[in-house]
């Protein structure tokens, strides 16, 4: 439980504070003054120290210079080192080190002209066994002190030495060489000298991390390590502590490092007399603070207390007594804030009891005892009493039986628990009994517990009963063998009933799938549905096994209370009936596959159609495209399954008196009956080749298809039924020569087409041999039109008579006549060959070679594709093949594997004329493809066409976030190169910049990006 303090309480400790904090502040600054001053100082002794060392070093071992110069002219060494009587020399040197001449020279070697050599050590090194004479012949410059250093066994010890010549007295020749050792390990002498320089507490010399030697005053305990504290500029002050280091060096010497631990005593005495100053700005803050308090708590005593007083006495209903005035302002306003709260608190509690009051809902609180606190009126008049008969009261002395159970099982769930809950019951006797949904929920206190139970219990009579009749609708919906769906305005399904379901053979959700497929393939039906009358037909129900039943629709509107439309189908199953029918029917006069009429009845109806108005007839000969294709990647039972369900939809595309018929394979006719003119026929192949280019469900598989449609007018043929027939077919062949996917009328011209095309299939056979095929190269740019990136190779035909003969007529040829796979093998040859030529001119140019259809399918291609690059000695990258959208697409888990290959070898990947196919957004990521080249067609009307701007945007945006390149087919105009530019469209290829021309137009329009190549 939170501590309560007095208002006087707080002020003093607040005033205490405040005034602590304000002599701290006053006080810190100086402070941090002298500590700043000292830290100066300390650093200006640190300079002054250091020159001090420099200068005492300097002399000591000046000292040493002058005095080992004396002993290189004792007349015993002189005349030793010329005689080569090395004792004489070694007597001499022992002689002069045990002197007080030589206590600061740790050891001396002399070495003779002829490399003889001879050391004496002083005591200080008599147990060191360093190599001396090893060291002295270390190359050092005459007359100046350099370091070595020895290492025995842990133990590294470093030695200055200084090397003078001795010269003959005689002949003024150098006679040897005298060397000076100084070891500075445990060197009494130079400690002592510093630390009585540095008045230091502890002196340390340290080389490349280690102490050489050190020195301390007795009882002197080291408060941190002088080798592992880190030191600002040479300085480390901490408490009653100062590390210093400073260096030395002698002459050519190493430098060495003295560090050195000091006193102090300056900081010590300045936290001194900051602490004892602070003490008494302390006292005297507690002593200011308790007169202040004093005084406040007098001044403001009376007025809490009247401010208390006036809380305390606030009635428990009705509205407060005006706040009586105060001697200070603040309390005054304290006291009417606190009047304005209560009357607050009045009108929220009078709102408050009228929305309980008029509520639709029963609203009650009851405490932990189960007694009620609060009762609305809708609940009083429920129980038959008054609001304030049922406050006081427990639910035992209100309810019975099975509400009071329940009543008093939820209340100590939710005081148990704490949590929310919700049931049904029944309140009320009699006729007057109402059953509601009850909502209990805890009302907790500040600490969470729970203090009350609160219920809100709506009245859900109505609902209950219309609950129930909708049930037993529901049942009767459900129990009927017909299938019944409601749909909305959407064509989505609201409800379905058991027997759709069972009619479908799926569960729901493949029932919904059955009956998207339906209406799809069914567009009357969808007329229908949108439309204001009932309607009843047959029609054929594609079920999810595939299997088709055949069924009666009705169509009911059902009016909306939203305004929203809904639509219930209902289908009935006629099988039976429809057996009856066809079994004779499809003996003989019928296509056992797909049920309808075959040749032999397609003859029988087109004869009579003629004799009764030949004139209004018109036949439609329709050859599915890639249906080898679909039956060699799917199997003959799902190819079967296609072409019934072409023949649905055949069935959906014309009247009832039009006759739908299947010559056979995947060859169908339809009769047209009472077309006068050729925009009528147009319509209606038209509306075929839309529903035929829809996607084909297949069980578990789907695929894309189309068509080509040869028409032929009565008006044109005549009577007779055979021609018209082959009339219509060579239109179909010339509609599938035109690219597939289109319809042509039978015209007279067309038979002279066909002998022009047999005279250019033959002439193409020859073209190869005697090379009247060539290539041109159609630069691709870079998109600021400023570089030439790629190429395409398009091949050209020059005919001996026609002369030059377009490819769009001569490749659909070569295509049908598998003459394309040498041309694309030859084709392919020639761009590798001026490739492999550009390359080596410096010309990194990649040039792409469009692959067919039909040479994707030659197992040969990878072969080919790799002799080539090896025969011309052509970099992989600089080859590109281009294979169309449309055909790979409808293929594409054929093609996969091949393209892999390609990828593989490091050829790159293009996809041709993209945005023609159906499928391409949905699998392109499955390509292992490089770039993607963006059809003219789509080009041609921007900027000014919203549909293909947005397309353009649509392909650019997907493909850059599948990191592939974008080329642009087709540009013509500034504008739409400008368009492309803004939406970062990667490379463009048009008239604009270039026309397809010859290797040297490349050469002209490109610049060489390396060197020549050998």
């Amino acid at each position: 439980m939170n501590r309560v303090l007095r208002f006087s309480t707080f002020i003093l400790s607040l005033v205490l504070v405040l005034l602590a904090v304000t002599s701290a502040i006053l006080i810190t600054p100086a402070y941090l003054g002298s500590q700043h001053a000292l830290q100066h100082e300390v650093r200006l002794s640190y300079e002054r120290d250091q020159r001090a060392l420099d200068s005492l070093l300097k002399s000591k071992f000046s000292n040493i210079e002058l005095l080992f110069n004396e002993v290189s002219h004792i007349r015993g060494i002189r005349d030793g080192l010329r005689t080569g009587d090395l004792d004489l020399v070694s007597h001499t040197i022992d002689a002069f080190l045990a002197g007080s001449s030589g206590q600061q020279i740790d050891a001396i070697t002399v070495t003779t002209t002829s490399g003889r050599a001879v050391a004496a050590a002083n005591v200080s090194m008599l147990n060191l066994p360093l190599p001396l004479t090893e060291l002295s012949q270390r190359y050092g410059v005459p007359g100046a002190w350099r370091s070595v250093s020895a290492t025995i066994g842990s133990t590294r010890y470093a030695l200055l030495l200084l090397s003078i010549p001795v010269t003959s007295e005689v002949d003024g020749q150098v006679v040897g060489t005298l060397n000076c050792f100084v070891l500075l390990n445990d060197n009494f002498w130079i400690t002592s000298q510093l630390q009585s320089l540095f008045n230091s507490d502890a002196i340390y010399i340290v080389s490349d991390g280690q102490v050489l030697d050190k020195i301390s005053r007795k009882g002197f305990q080291a408060s941190v390590d002088p080798l592992a504290t880190p030191l600002n500029n040479g300085l480390y002050m901490r408490g009653d502590t100062i590390l210093r280091e400073h260096t030395f060096s002698i002459d050519q010497s190493t430098p060495y490092s003295v560090l050195s631990v000091l006193p102090n005593s300056a900081y010590q005495g300045l936290q001194s007399a900051y602490l004892s100053q602070l003490s008494y700005a302390l006292l005297l803050v507690v002593i200011l603070g308790i007169l202040a308090m004093l005084v406040i708590r007098k001044m403001t005593r009376g007025a809490l207390s009247h401010l208390a007083q006036y809380a305390e006495q606030v009635p428990e209903s009705g509205s407060p007594q005006p706040f009586s005035g105060s001697k200070f302002k603040e309390f005054a306003r304290v006291g009417r804030a606190v009047e304005r709260m209560l009357l607050r608190i009045r009108e929220r509690d009078k709102r408050l009891s009228s929305i309980i009051d008029n509520a639709p809902d029963l609203i009650f609180i009851k405490d932990l005892e189960r007694r009620y606190l609060l009762a609305s009126e809708k609940l009083a008049s429920t129980l038959a009493l008054q609001p304030d008969k049922i406050v006081g009261r427990r639910d035992d002395e209100l309810l019975k039986g099975e509400a009071l159970a329940r009543a008093q099982e939820t209340d100590r769930h939710v005081i148990e628990s704490g949590r929310p809950i919700q049931y049904e019951s029944e309140l009320g006797e009699g006729s007057a009994a109402r059953i509601f949904l009850l909502s209990k929920f805890p009302i907790l206190d500040d600490d969470g517990a729970v203090m009350s139970v609160g219920c809100i219990a709506t009245d859900i009579s109505t609902i209950k009963k219309v609950q129930e009749e909708l049930d037993l609708a529901h049942q009767v919906v459900a129990a009927t063998n017909e299938a019944i769906i409601v749909l909305d305005a959407d064509n989505q399904v609201i409800s379905a009933n058991r027997a759709f379901q069972s009619m479908c053979n799926a569960d729901e959700f493949g029932g919904t799938l059955v009956l998207s497929r339906f209406l799809s393939t069914h567009p009357q039906i969808s007329l229908h549905l949108h439309g204001h009358e009932a309607w009843q037909g047959e029609c054929s129900l594609v079920r999810a096994d595939g299997s088709s039943l055949p069924v009666l629709v009705s169509i009911t509107q059902l009016p909306g209370r939203d305004g929203q439309q809904r639509s219930a189908l209902l289908f009935s199953d006629i099988t039976n009936l429809k057996q009856a029918e066809r079994k004779l029917e499809q003996l003989a006069l019928y296509d056992a596959l797909t049920g309808l009429p075959n040749r032999s009845q397609f003859h029988q109806r087109l004869m009579k159609q003629l004799l009764r108005a030949p004139d209004t007839t018109a036949v439609l000969f329709i050859d599915i495209d890639n249906f080898k294709s679909i039956n060699d990647s799917h199997g003959h039972a799902l190819g079967d399954a296609f072409l019934r369900q072409v023949a649905d939809r055949l069935r959906t595309c014309v009247q009832a008196k039009d006759t739908v018929a299947r010559l056979g394979g995947d060859e169908f006719t339809v009769i047209i009956a009472d077309v006068s003119t050729r925009s009528q026929a147009q319509a209606i192949a038209t509306r075929i080749l839309h529903v035929l280019r829809e996607p084909f469900e297949l069980g578990t598989n789907h695929c894309f298809s189309s068509a080509s449609i040869g028409i032929a007018m009565g008006l044109d043929s005549g009577e007779d039924p055979e021609a018209m027939l082959n009339n219509a077919d060579l239109a179909m062949y010339e509609a599938k020569m035109s690219g597939r996917n289109a319809c042509y009328f039978f015209d007279p011209a067309i038979n002279a087409k066909h002998q022009r095309r047999y005279q250019l299939e033959e002439g193409l056979r020859d073209a190869l041999v005697r090379r009247q095929l060539f290539v041109e190269y159609q630069p691709r740019f870079d998109i600021s039109a400023s570089r030439v990136l790629a190429a395409e190779a398009l091949v050209r035909w020059h005919h001996p008579v026609f002369g030059t003969v377009s490819p769009g007529e001569f490749i659909p040829i070569a295509e049908s006549s598998n003459l394309i796979v040498e041309i694309g093998r030859f084709v392919l040859n020639e761009a590798c060959r001026e490739a492999s030529i550009l390359h080596r001119d410096g010309f990194n140019i990649l040039l792409s070679v469009n692959l067919s259809p039909r040479q994707l399918r030659d197992r040969d291609l990878i072969k080919d594709i790799e002799d080539t690059l090896y025969r011309f000695n052509l970099p992989p990258h600089l080859l590109e093949l281009e294979i169309t959208e449309t055909y790979v697409m409808e293929n594409i888990d054929q093609f996969i594997p091949v393209l892999s290959q390609i990828r593989a070898l490091g050829v790159r990947l293009a996809v041709d004329d993209f945005g023609t196919g159906y499928s391409s957004l949905m699998y392109l990521k499955k390509l292992p493809v490089n770039t993607v080249k963006i059809d003219y067609s789509f080009i041609r009307d921007i900027p000014g066409d919203q549909d293909d701007e947005n397309l353009v945007r649509a392909i650019i945006s997907m493909s850059h976030n599948l990191r592939l390149r974008v080329v642009a087919e087709g540009v013509e105009t500034a504008e739409q190169l400008q368009f492309l530019r803004e939406q970062r469209c990667d490379e463009i290829q048009g008239f604009l910049m270039g026309r397809p021309g010859s290797v040297e137009q490349l050469r002209r329009l490109s610049v060489p990006t390396s060197a020549p190549h050998e």
